[in-house]
């Protein structure tokens, strides 16, 4: 049985301090936070799909590697990375995808940011995106007041003429707009619109639950006391929520397991509680069943920033490629941004389909590293240039990130060590001159 990296355990586990970090019990409404397919199959169990957490004395029994003492927090290493505003580098990226995996229609992409009349970035304003045939796009801008359209990948035309229709986000004041466009990069002005940044967080977890995960769980529960502290202690006033998602395979004792979004942090904590690692079969997963659950949960439409940390080390089948891709795009039509967790183990195929998820919609690809010797070998992800830091720094710099309405850097301490030289303002030249940046 292929052993799960420890970065699949060490997210789940973290999510379980998270409900175990606060002595109100709740994360509270305004109070913040209140590698290869060749080796050996993995056993799997009986098939079906499962909602909501299992009660009662049927409820399975936790492995018994995820016994044991929490080991110390801040020790996994991560890197990340943005296909966005690494975009040539992207391409050629594309071209070069191992044999097989299905092509991304994304080389005429158009960034569109939305602001206000002072400059500020306006979240979740609706636009509408058409062509002489009619309608290509209909999405909520991201908390930097941004959204991606793809032409080609949407279905246009190819005339290259578009029309957008800009309107305030749901309850908030502003003047709808229409104005035709052009170029690759459309910059609209929402008159009447305050940028106001989001007061509310939803963020998924959805997590690879199959093979052997065993004290990996225990060193995710050590990580997310601090995760959880560190974002309540900037973000007081945020209204936070939180929903899981466990995923296996066909043939397993479920395919899905979802639990809705809570404030709850002892509804939380209990089901985290019930949740082990078991099944699989083979290496493909039910990837795209995982993200695609996310769809079913009830995230808020307000002056909220949505969020999903997908957690995996192994693709999904390759007769699902376009159905993941699919459910990918569905995220980006929802304002829900993507960041894959690549665990030890990611092989070519994984790495490929994770990246696309994130470039579709605006978030970032981020990998474990070596740094740490915890757990198996980390596979080198296909980028020059990149800075390792804890695991723990870099999820509260996602999340903050989004509340922020831009990208936080790391910085100083935080820095263990980087790949490619990047300078001080974040930019790495290559050998051949071309520059990329963190």
């Amino acid at each position: 049985m292929r052993h799960k990296p420890f970065v699949l355990g060490a997210l789940v586990a973290a999510l379980a301090l998270l409900s175990a970090c606060g002595a109100a019990g709740d994360f509270g409404e305004g109070g913040g936070f209140s590698d290869s397919p060749s080796e050996p199959p993995r056993s799997g169990g009986d098939s079906g799909d499962m909602s909501g957490p299992p009660v009662g004395p049927g409820s399975p029994e936790p492995d018994p590697g995820q016994g044991g003492s929490t080991p110390s927090p801040g020790q996994l290493t991560a890197g990340d990375w943005d296909d966005n505003l690494n975009f040539s580098f992207f391409q050629k990226y594309l071209t070069e995808a191992p044999q097989g995996m299905p092509a991304h229609s994304s080389a005429d992409r158009v960034i569109i940011t939305v602001r206000d009349e002072d400059g500020f970035p306006v979240p979740n304003a609706r636009v509408s995106v058409g062509d002489a045939a009619g309608k290509r796009l209909e999405a909520p801008t991201a908390s930097d007041g941004r959204l991606l359209f793809l032409p080609t990948y949407d279905g246009a035309q190819g005339t290259g003429s578009f029309s957008v229709t800009v309107s305030p986000p749901p309850g908030r004041p502003g003047t709808p707009v229409t104005t035709p466009v052009e170029g690759t990069a459309w910059n609209l002005t929402l008159p009447g619109a305050r940028g106001v940044l989001p007061t509310e967080l939803d963020v998924a977890f959805v997590v690879d639950a199959t093979g052997s995960m065993g004290d990996e769980i225990n060193y995710l529960k050590a990580e997310i006391q601090n995760i959880v502290d560190s974002v309540r202690g900037t973000y007081p006033d945020v209204s936070a929520r939180f929903a899981l998602v466990m995923y296996r395979d066909d043939g397993d004792e479920y395919v899905v397991r979802s639990f809705d979004f809570v404030s709850s942090e002892s509804t939380f904590r209990g089901w985290l509680a019930q949740q082990s690692a078991n099944g699989g079969g083979d290496y493909p997963e039910a990837m795209e069943r995982g993200l695609g659950a996310i769809h079913q949960l009830s995230w808020r439409t307000g002056n909220t920033a949505r969020l999903t940390f997908l957690v995996a080390d192994a693709p999904t089948h390759a007769e699902n490629y376009q159905a993941f891709l699919r459910e990918a795009n569905r995220a980006r039509l929802s304002g829900i941004k993507v960041y894959p967790v690549a665990a030890s183990g990611v092989a070519d195929e994984a790495e490929y389909l994770m990246r696309v998820a994130a470039q579709l919609t605006l978030g970032r690809y981020i990998f474990l590293t070596d740094d740490s010797r915890i757990g198996g070998s980390h596979a080198e992800p296909h980028i020059p240039c990149y800075q390792v830091q804890l695991l723990k720094h870099l999820l509260v710099r996602a999340i903050g990130s989004e509340l922020a309405g831009r990208r936080l850097p790391a910085s100083g301490a935080d820095i263990l060590r980087s790949v490619g030289s990047p300078a001080q303002d974040g930019s790495c030249t290559r050998a051949d001159g071309t520059v990329t940046y963190l």
